[in-house]
């Protein structure tokens, strides 16, 4: 930003706010328009459809003062919030299971090509993390795998297609979210271990993806071999500008994981939690908050420029970063019916082309692969409020397709079932055939349990773990178990083709089971 420009200005493009709903409402509109917000994170309850959100892009754009930071957390799996308008993504791990960089690329290029032309020019993806805890209660799946090397390497390649498709990547979570035992959006998340673990393990592919990333998000995780006292790296300038910047040679933009989280707010409040972030590094604050408690905290720090508490420099040099990775001569342009014109033409071929790598990702844990035919079937399914994991419904779509006659009952269970339940459901299920589906077991013990028990009542039994792989260490090593490495509606669509038409699982599990066996069996 010129030095000219005002100083409301230059602290507004800083902050990045969230919308209550699915317009442009008048309160953050406001924001844009003076300048003191700098961007929009989109969110699910952000969307209707796809020409709705392609409104609504184009109206943030067109009402930013700014070139505004339009950014969206659309990795695949767990986390994407346009797969009901646009295609769905495969998770990460997902992808790391198929063992091809060249799916990685696919993934990203639909993903970028997509986003590029509905207009949102920053993913929060791809998540650098290292998959190396079994019960990590938010990243799971959403990281690549359990080895560094192959985290930088998939990293790498999706870095890349993102840029070529001219949308800004932003790796995540700095400096490592994988072995952490909390969810930052509750508490502080730490990692107690020696300096030389955390440089080998998590800090590893962030400092070799630091040459290629345009931006790096900073996470709220507590290292304690780098702050003595409870300091989220969000807030650590050792880890941001000593580790980061002058260690790595890191130059781009650092971005702030929500400072709406309770790791931050809890300590710190809002207003405080956004110029410390300031104070220590960060470039683009993340405020998915209401539109007036970003007011308060762009005023907040104006006040603090003012008061000679922060220097003005340290916002201008965020600004110049800023507008390298999103200058003003970029803005998005106003063709907006021929690039959602565009957009449509190109779902079904997206579509197709990312079918092929949930089918090559599904992987086969222990046993031999099922057979699902139309002798009767009970397939149980944890009732989850987000995902439905239908996949009863979805075996019988398939073999009906087949002119079969499918036998096939759907039965659900509580997501963390007490032994009442579970004694409930041997009873019903004894000497039958059974699949039962789990949605990261050890977090979930119930789950555990059940798997045991159903593995020795039933007739036969399969299991298949819609997310994290080591649901399968639960039962014993002759049982079959699948993984989709995906809770994601088309996972479950995919693993049903797969064991209707009688495919062979391609996919490599791409954390080390066996090396955290001891560790998952301890813990579950």
């Amino acid at each position: 930003m010129p030095a000219n420009e005002s100083l409301e200005k230059a602290v507004g493009r800083l902050l990045v706010g969230r919308l209550p709903g699915k317009t442009l409402d008048n309160d953050f509109a406001e924001l844009l328009k003076t300048g003191t917000a700098g961007g929009i994170c989109i969110f699910k309850d952000n969307v209707e459809s796809l020409r709705q959100l392609s409104d609504l892009v184009d109206n943030i754009s067109a009402t930013s003062v700014f070139n505004p930071i339009i950014c969206v957390d659309q990795e695949g799996g767990a986390v994407q919030r346009f797969d009901d308008v646009l295609s769905p993504l495969p998770s990460l791990m997902a992808l790391a299971a198929t063992g091809s960089e060249e799916h990685a690329q696919t993934a990203a290029a639909v993903n970028g090509k997509q986003l590029h032309l509905l207009g949102v020019n920053c993913v929060l993806s791809p998540v650098v993390d290292v998959a190396s805890n079994p019960l990590n209660p938010i990243i799971g799946t959403r990281a690549f795998s359990s080895d560094p090397e192959t985290v930088t390497r998939f990293a790498g390649a999706m870095l890349e297609t993102f840029l070529q498709e001219g949308v800004v990547p932003v790796i995540k979570h700095y400096p490592g979210h994988g072995d952490t035992g909390q969810d930052s959006h509750s508490e502080l998340a730490v990692i107690d271990r020696s300096r030389q673990s955390v440089e080998e393990l998590e800090l590893s592919p962030f400092k070799n993806c630091a040459q290629l990333a345009p931006a790096v998000l900073a996470g709220h995780v507590w290292l304690t071999a780098f702050e003595e006292k409870p300091l989220p790296a969000t807030l650590s300038s050792k880890l941001l500008e000593e580790v980061l910047r002058k260690g790595f040679g890191f130059n781009g933009l650092i971005f702030t994981d929500d400072m709406m989280m309770k790791a931050i707010t809890n300590r710190y409040g809002l207003p405080e939690s956004a110029l410390l972030a300031i104070e220590a590094g960060c470039d683009v604050v993340l405020l998915c908050s209401s539109a007036e408690e970003l007011k308060q905290s762009h005023q907040y720090i104006v006040d603090a420029i003012r008061g000679g508490r922060l220097k003005e420099e340290r916002i201008r040099e965020a600004n110049r970063r800023i507008e390298q990775k999103f200058p003003l001569s970029q803005k998005l342009a106003s063709d907006r019916e021929a690039r959602l014109t565009q957009l449509e033409s190109w779902l079904d071929d997206d579509n197709a082309r990312i079918s092929a790598i949930y089918q090559d990702a599904i992987c086969l844990l222990k046993g031999e692969m099922p057979i699902v035919d139309e002798k009767p079937l009970n397939v149980v399914c944890p009732r989850h409020i987000r995902y439905p994991f239908p996949l009863a419904a979805c075996l019988k779509e398939q073999l009906q397709m087949n002119g079969s006659n499918p036998s096939i009952r759907e039965i659900g269970y509580t997501v963390d079932p007490d032994q009442s339940e579970i004694s409930q459901l041997i009873s019903a299920l004894k000497g039958k055939r059974v699949a039962l589906l789990t949605f990261r077991a050890g977090l979930n013990k119930g789950q555990l349990e059940l798997a045991k028990r159903l593995e020795q009542e039933a007739s036969s039994f399969f299991g298949v773990a819609a997310d994290s792989p080591y649901d399968c260490l639960t039962v014993s090593d002759s049982a079959t178990y699948l993984c989709t490495f995906d809770p994601s509606l088309k996972a479950i669509e995919e693993l049903a083709i797969m064991l209707v038409h009688g495919y062979t699982a391609k996919g490599k599990c791409p954390v080390a089971l066996e090396q955290n066996q001891l560790r998952a069996s301890e813990l579950f």
